[in-house]
C-alpha cells in the first residue's frame, strides 16, 4: 500500500493509541475552511487519511457552534469514523438548515478528538464552515426588485421601495434574527395594554368619585352601600395597586434588554458582511461610513425604529381606550377629537419626508467630519511632514460650517414639529373647558364626567403629541435602515471561494487516489506521495476592470518545498500574481491549483499592527491550533530574537508571555498598546513577518519583505525564510522535519541580493510568466 504523511509529531501532537509513535498513521480535515450554501441541503467534509494505511483507525468527530448555531443554521452531529485497511477517505454529511430568514455568512467549526491507532494533524484537526445565505437583507419580499433595479438609491426608488418599507421588513426580521425577542416583544406589547387600561380605570374612578361618591348619589347603590368613606379608600387603593404592578412590571420590561440586543446583532451583521466583502465592495465604503454605520445607524434602525412601534402601538392604544371613554360617556366631544387627528396625520405627511432628508444630510456631513479626523489620526506623519496641518485645518473648518449649515434648518423643523401638535392639544383643551363648562353649569353634563373628559382631552392632546413624536422619529430610522441595507446586500467573493474550494478539494481528492499515490512518490522522489502533488497554473487569467489582462493564460506548475523568486518589471503584474496566489484575488480564467489541505497565508507589502498587546499581534491566527503553547511562546520567542528585535521591545515580549499564557492579558480595548509607539518602521516590518513565521503556513505568499528594511535585516529575513522552506518551518526540530508538510514560499524580492535563496524563478512580463534562471534576471527586472 502508499504511504503518507503530514504535519504531526513534534511539540503537543496528540498521539493515538496501541502502535509506537512514528508508526501511527494521520488523520485530518482536507482543508482548513469549507464553504456551502444554505440551500444546498447538507455539506460533505471529508476526513483524509495518511501513512502506511496497513490497519484499522478511528477517530470522533463533533460540530461546534460558532455565529452559525445548530438547530438555527445546521444540525448538529457526533459520531466516529472508522477506517479499514487501505481506505484513505471518509465522510461526515452535515444537515443544513435552509429558511428565508436573512443572516450574514455565519460560522461554525468541526473538531476531530480521540484518535484511536492514529494521531491527529499538526494544525487540521480543526476546521471552520462558513454558510452563504442568499437570501436578501431585510427580507426576501423585495428580493426581486433589487436585483432587477439594483440596492442604489436610484434603484430603490424605480423600484419604489421606501425607507418605511425596509423598516417594516427588518422589524420582520428582527423577531426572527434574535433568539427569544418574539416572547419578550409580547410581554412588552401585554404591559404597555395594561397601562392604557389603568389610565382607563383612573379616568372611571375620577368620574365615579366625583359624582356618585362626592354627588348626590343614593348611598345605598355605592361599591360599599351606605358608607361613602370606605368606598373612597376602596377606589384609594384600586387606584394604587394596579400602579404598583405596573411598576414591577415595567422593572422587569427594562431588564429584557431588547433593544440592546436587538441592536448588537445588527452590528455584528454589518461588520461580518464587510469582512467578508470583495474587494471592490471593500473600497466603496470608507472607514468612516462603516464607523457610523455601526455607532450611529444601527441605534438609529434600532431605537427609532424597532422600538419606537412599540411606542407608536402602546400611543394608539392609549387613544383607542380614550375614544371608547368619549363615545362612552360624552359623545359630543367626538368630532373635535377626530378634527385634531385629521390635522395632525395631514401635518406628519407634508413634514415627514422633508425631515428625513435633513436628518440624513446632517448624518451625511457628521460622517465627512468624521473621514478628516480619520484620515489626520492615521496619516499624522506624512501631514507633518509635509506641513499641511492648515490644509488639514481649513478642511475640517469647511467641514465643520457645512454641518453647522444642515444642523440649522434640522434644529427649526423639530422645533416646529414639537409646537404643533402641542397648540392642537393646548387648543382642543381650551376649547372644551368652555364648551363642557357650559354644559355643567347648563345641567347637561355632570361634574365628575366634565373631569373626566378634561382628564381624557389632557391625555388624548399628550397622545396625540406621542403618536406626532414617534411618527417624526421613525424618519430618523429610515434613511439609516435604507443606508444599511445597501451595505449587506453589496457582493462578497464567497461564492468565487467556494467555487474554487470545491474545485481544489474535487482535484486533490482524485490526485490522493491510492492508485496513484505510489505513482506520485515514485515520480517526485519524496518519501510521502502527498508531497509529490504539485502546485500549477492552468491558463491562469486575470484583468481588474475595464483595464486589459495583467495576466493571460498562464500555465506553469512547481514542485512542493520550493522557494520561488518572483521578479519582473515595475507595473508588469508581479504584485497582482503574488495576490493570486494568497487569494487576495480571484482568477476571471482558469485556476491555480494547490492541494487543498495546505494552508495559504499572504503576507501583504505594507505593516499593520492591530490595536492590543504585543503577543495579539504576534500570534494572529496561531493560537488556536495549539497544544503547547508553552513551546509555541517560547518558539516565537526565538524567533523575534533572530531577527534582532530591539531590546525594549524583546523586554515587553518576555515580560508579558505569562500573562499571555494564563489568559490575564487585557482584552483588545483595555489593552496597552504604547509598545507599537516604541517600534521604527524597520521593526513594525519585522513583526509583520515574524508572525508569519510563527504562523508557520504550508505555503507563505509575500509581497517585498525587505522594500523597508536595512541590508542586515534583510539577509536575516532571506536566511528565515530559506529555513522555512529546508526545516518545513522555522525554528522547529529538524529531527522532526519528515513528519511535516514541505513548505513553499513564493517572494517576490525588492532586493537583487534575495535571489540567491530562491530555488526557483519566475519572470512576469507582457501578461505571462515563466521559469527563467537567476543568471538572466537583471536588476531592472526586480525593481
Amino acid at each position: 500500500l502508499p504511504t503518507e504523511e503530514t504535519d504531526a509529531g513534534g511539540a503537543g501532537s496528540f498521539a493515538g493509541t496501541g502502535t509506537t509513535r512514528d508508526c501511527l498513521d494521520i488523520v485530518q480535515f482536507d482543508c482548513a475552511v469549507y464553504f456551502v450554501e444554505e440551500v444546498e441541503g447538507q455539506l460533505k467534509v471529508d476526513v483524509i487519511r495518511m501513512g502506511a494505511m496497513d490497519g484499522t483507525i478511528s477517530v470522533d468527530y463533533s460540530t461546534e457552534d460558532g455565529s452559525a448555531t445548530a438547530g438555527e443554521r445546521y444540525e448538529r452531529v457526533s459520531g466516529t469514523l472508522v477506517f479499514p485497511p487501505g481506505i484513505v477517505c471518509q465522510t461526515i454529511a452535515i444537515p443544513l438548515v435552509d429558511n428565508d430568514k436573512w443572516a450574514t455568512t455565519q460560522e461554525f467549526k468541526i473538531r476531530l478528538t480521540n484518535p484511536k491507532n492514529c494521531e491527529l494533524g499538526r494544525y487540521l484537526f480543526l476546521s471552520r464552515v462558513k454558510v452563504i445565505d442568499g437570501d436578501t437583507f431585510p427580507t426576501s419580499r423585495y428580493q426581486d426588485e433589487m436585483d432587477q433595479y439594483g440596492c442604489t438609491d436610484s434603484g430603490l426608488a424605480e423600484a419604489g421601495i421606501s425607507g418605511l418599507d425596509l423598516l417594516f421588513e427588518f422589524c420582520k426580521l428582527n423577531f426572527d434574527m434574535v433568539p427569544g425577542i418574539k416572547a419578550k416583544c409580547l410581554g412588552v406589547l401585554l404591559i404597555d395594554l395594561f397601562q392604557n387600561l389603568y389610565f382607563l380605570l383612573t379616568t372611571y374612578i375620577v368620574q365615579y368619585t366625583a359624582d356618585e361618591v362626592l354627588g348626590n348619589a343614593d348611598p345605598a347603590t355605592l361599591l360599599i352601600p351606605g358608607d361613602r368613606q370606605e368606598t373612597l379608600i376602596v377606589l384609594a387603593i384600586a387606584y394604587v395597586a394596579p400602579f404598583l404592578v405596573l411598576n414591577l412590571l415595567d422593572l422587569w420590561k427594562a431588564q429584557q434588554k431588547i433593544a440592546e440586543t436587538s441592536r448588537a446583532s445588527l452590528q455584528e451583521s454589518i461588520f461580518r458582511k464587510f469582512l467578508n466583502y470583495d474587494e471592490m465592495s471593500r473600497t466603496t465604503v470608507s472607514s468612516g461610513e462603516l464607523g457610523l454605520s455601526l455607532i450611529q445607524d444601527a441605534d438609529d434602525i434600532v431605537s427609532s425604529g424597532f422600538m419606537n412601534i412599540f411606542e407608536l402601538v402602546k400611543q394608539f392604544g392609549r387613544l383607542a381606550v380614550s375614544i371608547y371613554f368619549i363615545v362612552a360617556e360624552n359623545p359630543d366631544a367626538l368630532m373635535p377629537t377626530v378634527l385634531v387627528a385629521v390635522a395632525i396625520a395631514m401635518f406628519i405627511s407634508l413634514n415627514y419626508e422633508r425631515t428625513a432628508a435633513l436628518r440624513e444630510e446632517v448624518s451625511r456631513r457628521q460622517g465627512d467630519l468624521l473621514d478628516v479626523s480619520q484620515e489626520a489620526s492615521s496619516k499624522i506623519r506624512l501631514i507633518s511632514d509635509y506641513k499641511i496641518r492648515p490644509l488639514l485645518e481649513d478642511t475640517l473648518r469647511s467641514r465643520i460650517q457645512k454641518l453647522n449649515e444642515s444642523s440649522v434648518p434640522l434644529g427649526t423643523a423639530e422645533v416646529t414639529n414639537e409646537y404643533f401638535p402641542s397648540w392642537l392639544s393646548n387648543l382642543l383643551v381650551a376649547g372644551y373647558l368652555v364648551y363642557g363648562g357650559e354644559a355643567v353649569l347648563g345641567g347637561a353634563c355632570q361634574i365628575g364626567t366634565f373631569l373626566a373628559t378634561v382628564n381624557i382631552f389632557k391625555g388624548i392632546s399628550d397622545t396625540f403629541k406621542d403618536i406626532f413624536t414617534a411618527s417624526l422619529e421613525l424618519s430618523k430610522a429610515t434613511a439609516p435602515i435604507v443606508k444599511v441595507t445597501q451595505l449587506l446586500n453589496k457582493p462578497t467573493n464567497l461564492r468565487d471561494q467556494k467555487r474554487i474550494n470545491r474545485r481544489r478539494r474535487q482535484v486533490t481528492k482524485l490526485e490522493r487516489s491510492p492508485e496513484n499515490l505510489a505513482e506520485l512518490r515514485r515520480r517526485s522522489g519524496q518519501r510521502f506521495g502527498t508531497d509529490g502533488i504539485p502546485i500549477r497554473l492552468e491558463r491562469l487569467t486575470f484583468g481588474y476592470p475595464g483595464c486589459p489582462p495583467k495576466l493571460s493564460r498562464v500555465s506553469l506548475a512547481i514542485d512542493q518545498g520550493k522557494l520561488v523568486a518572483v521578479v519582473g518589471p515595475r507595473r508588469g503584474g508581479k504584485s497582482t500574481l503574488i495576490k493570486l496566489l494568497g487569494q487576495v484575488l480571484d482568477p476571471v480564467g482558469g485556476e491555480i491549483f494547490m492541494p487543498s489541505y495546505l494552508r495559504i497565508l499572504h503576507v501583504g507589502a505594507t505593516p499593520q499592527i492591530l490595536d492590543g498587546s504585543i503577543w495579539r499581534n504576534l500570534t494572529i491566527g496561531s493560537e488556536n491550533y495549539w497544544r503547547d503553547p508553552e513551546f509555541e511562546t517560547q518558539r516565537a520567542l526565538r524567533i523575534c530574537e533572530r531577527m534582532r528585535f530591539n531590546s525594549r521591545f524583546m523586554q515587553v515580549l518576555r515580560d508579558t508571555r505569562l500573562e499571555f499564557l494564563t489568559g490575564r492579558e487585557p482584552q483588545a480595548a483595555q489593552a496597552d498598546s504604547s509598545w507599537s509607539r516604541m517600534l521604527s518602521i524597520s521593526d513594525k516590518m519585522l513583526l509583520h513577518l515574524a508572525r508569519a513565521f510563527v504562523y508557520n503556513p504550508e505555503v507563505l505568499v509575500i509581497n517585498r519583505p525587505t522594500s523597508q528594511l536595512p541590508e542586515n535585516s534583510a539577509e536575516i529575513v532571506f536566511e528565515l525564510l530559506r529555513e522555512f522552506v529546508d526545516n518545513r518551518g522555522v525554528e522547529l526540530p529538524s529531527a522532526d522535519a519528515s513528519k511535516r508538510r514541505p513548505r513553499t514560499a513564493f517572494v517576490s524580492f525588492a532586493r537583487p541580493s534575495g535571489l540567491k535563496w530562491s530555488d526557483v524563478v519566475w519572470k512576469v512580463q507582457d501578461g505571462q510568466v515563466m521559469e527563467t534562471s537567476k543568471e538572466d534576471i537583471s536588476e531592472l527586472l526586480i525593481r
